[in-house]
This record gives structure tokens, sequence and C-alpha cells, in this order.
């Protein structure tokens, strides 16, 4: 299974990142299709790929699939900070951006990795446990610790629960959603490059289904979709059992349509049970409050 859950856990947490914001980010599989096209370019022994040693060719394809997703994370972050774009809106508008970019670079056809070195980065592991897997955890324990105890992470839920509040407040907003967006970004090139290594090539379209699975799996584990709730010891769990259930479901030899229905429903399941709840409390706290008002006014 470490193998397996490869680029979509770091989907996962690059979809997390945005959603504390009170954002989505419809373009992180196109964002990492077009890192993944450049990777694959570069390692494909043309061009620039034919320039100096293998090792050579996988560092600067490391580099530059980095830096073009980082890019798109930026581009996305200008344009609902400093534009005022809607998240949905800039988002989409950039997925189909990135989409035609890698489709008009590549014909719409795959490229393949020539490096075999780079290809065991995704087979490798360490006391038998998969490199891409303790990667993953390793990154989703930073990313926990830096948004409870760094200053950015405390304007990121902040900046979430309240944007207005936050923006009095004096905190720098613009350049907590840039950043937020660069991260994000940063993760989908990750993801690019266990793409790369783990199928030894990229094409426009690979991993539609992972949009919706990374919006699931950042709703199952408790992660407000207006922003400033959320907690990646929780994202890292619900991306396990979706993992599983995954798995389960290839087992069984499950269409992928209706892996798509389970997943579509799933999500519309947990929203409407996440607004119920969310609801009940606050008439709860209502009513407590009540409570406590007349027993003072009786005093």
């Amino acid at each position: 299974m470490g193998f397996q859950i490869g680029e979509f856990m770091f989907l996962a947490l690059a979809m997390g990142l945005v959603v504390l914001t009170g954002g989505i980010d419809l373009s992180v599989v196109a964002n990492m299709n077009v890192a993944a096209i450049v990777i694959a370019w570069i390692l494909s022994g043309s061009e620039l790929g034919r320039i100096g040693s293998p090792i050579l060719s996988i560092v600067i394809a490391v580099v530059l699939g980095l830096l073009s997703a980082i890019v798109c994370g930026v581009i996305n972050g200008c344009l609902v900070s400093m534009a005022g774009v809607n998240p949905i809106v800039a988002t989409l508008g950039t997925q189909l951006l990135f989409a035609g970019i890698a489709t008009a670079a590549t014909n719409g056809s795959s490229i393949g990795v020539s490096v075999i070195d780079y290809s065991m980065f995704g087979i490798s592991s360490v006391a038998g446990i998969p490199t891409v897997f303790l990667i993953g955890i390793i990154s989703y324990a930073i990313t926990g610790w830096v948004a409870s105890h760094t200053r950015y992470g405390r304007e990121l839920y902040f900046y979430g629960s309240n944007p207005v509040a936050s923006l009095f407040s004096g905190h720098r907003v613009n350049r907590t959603i840039i950043i937020t967006y660069a991260i994000s970004g940063l993760f989908v090139a990750i993801a690019a490059l266990v793409m790369v290594a783990r199928v030894n090539s990229a094409r426009v379209g690979f991993g539609g289904t992972y949009l919706l699975q990374a919006l699931l799996v950042v709703v199952l584990a408790g992660f407000d979709p207006f922003g400033g709730r959320g907690k990646f010891a929780n994202l890292f769990l619900s991306v396990i059992m979706l993992q599983v259930l995954q798995t389960g479901f290839t087992i069984l030899n499950f269409s992928p349509f209706i892996k798509n229905l389970t997943w579509g429903a799933a999500l519309i399941f947990v929203m409407i049970v996440n607004r119920l709840l969310e609801y009940k409390t606050s008439v709860n706290c209502k009513s407590s409050h009540d409570t406590k008002d007349n027993n003072i006014s009786k005093k």
C-alpha cells in the first residue's frame, strides 16, 4: 500500500493547505501533469536530457519540476489574493490553462522516461518501508508542526476563520495566501516527481480522479470547507483509510465508474453531516446561553 498511495497523499496535503484558507485548488491535478511533463521530457533523453550524466539530468529535472509547479501555485495565489478572484473561479481557469499548456506541449501523447536511475526511486525502500511513503510521513509531520507552532500557521488558521478580522488585525493577508498556494504547488511538484518515478512516463489527463478523492479526504479529515479548521494528522489518517478502500475496490474488481459514484456520494454525505452537526452545535450553544441569561435575570 505504501507504493500505491504514491502521489495522492501529496495532492491531498496540497488541497488541505488551501482549504484552511477557505479556498480550494481545482488545478492540483493539471499542475501535477505540467510538472510531470517537464520532468519526463528532461529524463526522456531529448535535448536537455542528453547534456551531462544521468545524475545531472535528474537534478535538472527535479529543480525544473519543482519550479514549474511552485510558479503555477504562485499564479493561483496572486489571482486569489491580489486580483480578488474567487478561488473556485481562479483555479478552474488555471486548471484549463495548465491542461491546455500540457496538451499543446505534448500533442496529447505520453512521454517516457529513459533514465533508469530515476525510475528506481519509485520502487526504493528504507528498512522495508517505501521511500515515497516515508517522504509523505515527513511532509505531513513538518506541515502539521508549521501550522501549529509558527506565526505563518497562526495567521493561516486565523485568516481561514475570519478573513475580515485577520485583515484588520494587521496580518499580511496577501502574503499568507500566496505562500499557502506556493507551498501547495511544492507538494504538487513532489506528487509529480513520485508519479513519473512510479509509472516511468507522463501524459495529460493522468490522475483525473485524484481531484475528487483529494477533496473527499480533506472533508473526511474534518477540515471546514469555509476554512480555519483542520488537523494534518487527521488528514494523513483519512488518506490511509481511503487508500485501504481503494485497494478493497480493486480486489473486488469494482468498475471505475462505481468508484467515482462512491467517492462523489461519500463527499456529499460527509458535507451534509458536517453541516448538520455544526448547526446542532450552534443551536445547543445558543440555548445554553439563553438559559444562562434567564437564570441571571431571575437572580
